[in-house]
């Protein structure tokens, strides 16, 4: 199958309005392909299912009411039909028949069986607590896909056909353009990212913007109202809250930086798959600096990344990246992160995709 000219239902669990992740990017770039995508909300209290067009040429959202409570525990021939009704009245108000199921949400639309046997079927995990019906989404799956060894292995126990394709990257950061940061202070370091995120490490970025007042430190993003009790913003003079920006945005704010930061508690790899912001992060070319993400081991060994086991570290390492930091931001590794992040284009991982599935 070619991933052009087709009529795709994208399923997933995050709305359309929310932050562009994953799903939002392989949306926008299926429809540059010529595909028609509809890209399905998660379930609402609605009465009715409604279609509506995007700011993208071919690209549509969906809002349907969800299914009956307590589906998964009944028979699955009960439960079969009920996905497959559901399904049949999504393509009627889209007027379209689907070619194409592309999901990241296991807890709905999990059963693949209940759908016509010509549609193609794709069970996309990027993240680890997306575990709710994991054994039959990804036996009844065509394909499973997962950004991260862990999801990988989890999805190959219940079915052969199941390939890893980390996290991609719009091409657009790859732009040298800027924009002019807030502070006073030569160096720049930014967070990017939901700030609403319960697994951020505020007591360690609470520490690290207190021992380095000669750095201004810009966070963008939502949801810092949220997180009030755990950062008092009001008593630091060298930080920054730019709030939420357009997609369109993010490589000129990265671009603008010196240092990039991710900094995330000890349970989040337990919890979630890498951050999506790491390969935005590798196409600026900045230095970043994070705690502990074993995926990118080799990264850190070749000095692309600046990793930390513990906040004592962490502490360390930033002082040591302040000290250096045109060696750490040299032109030679600036390029070679710019590298590794073209390598993992949306487009590349598309073609990828489409590669797997033509071979399986």
């Amino acid at each position: 199958m070619n991933l052009s000219n087709k009529n795709i239902l994208l399923i997933s669990p995050e709305s359309w309005d929310h932050i562009f992740v994953s799903k939002h990017h392989y949306a926008t770039h299926l429809a540059k392909s010529n595909n028609k995508v509809y890209f399905l909300n998660p379930p609402k209290e609605i009465s009715s299912i409604s279609v509506n067009k995007t700011t993208y040429e071919n690209l549509f959202t969906i809002d349907y009411k969800g299914f009956i409570k307590g589906l998964r525990f009944l028979p699955r021939i009960i439960r079969k039909y009920f996905i497959g009704q559901k399904f049949k009245k999504l393509e009627k108000a889209a007027n379209v028949k689907f070619d194409l199921v592309w999901s990241f949400d296991n807890s709905v639309f999990y059963d693949f069986d209940s759908l016509p046997k010509e549609i193609y079927s794709i069970s996309h995990i990027v993240d680890l607590n997306q575990d709710f019906n994991t054994k039959i989404a990804a036996k009844s799956a065509d394909l499973c896909i997962g950004v991260k060894k862990e999801i990988v292995d989890r999805l190959k126990c219940f079915n052969k056909n199941t390939i890893l394709i980390p996290h991609g990257v719009q091409e657009f950061t790859q732009s040298s353009e800027k924009v002019i940061l807030p502070g006073k202070n030569r160096i720049k370091a930014l967070y990017m990212g939901n700030l609403a995120m319960k697994h951020i490490d505020w007591e360690l970025l609470n520490m690290v913007v207190n021992k380095n007042v000669n750095v201004d430190f810009i966070l963008v993003g939502d949801g810092i109202d949220q997180n009030e009790n755990k950062f008092n913003i009001t008593e630091q003079n060298n930080i920054y809250l730019i709030g939420r920006i357009f997609s369109t945005e993010i490589g000129l704010y990265l671009n603008s930086a010196d240092i990039l930061l991710s900094l995330y508690d000890g349970s989040y790899s337990s919890n979630y798959a890498t951050p999506h912001k790491i390969m935005e992060y590798l196409a600026s070319g900045k230095i970043i600096s994070s705690t502990w993400m074993a995926e990118y081991d080799l990264l850190y060994e070749n000095g692309l990344i600046l990793m930390s086991k513990t906040q004592k570290e962490f502490l360390e390492n930033f002082k040591k990246l302040i000290e250096n930091l045109d060696e750490f931001n040299s032109k030679e590794d600036q390029d070679k992160r710019k590298v590794i992040a073209e390598s993992n284009s949306y487009f590349k991982q598309l073609e990828r995709i489409s590669e797997s599935i033509k071979s399986i």
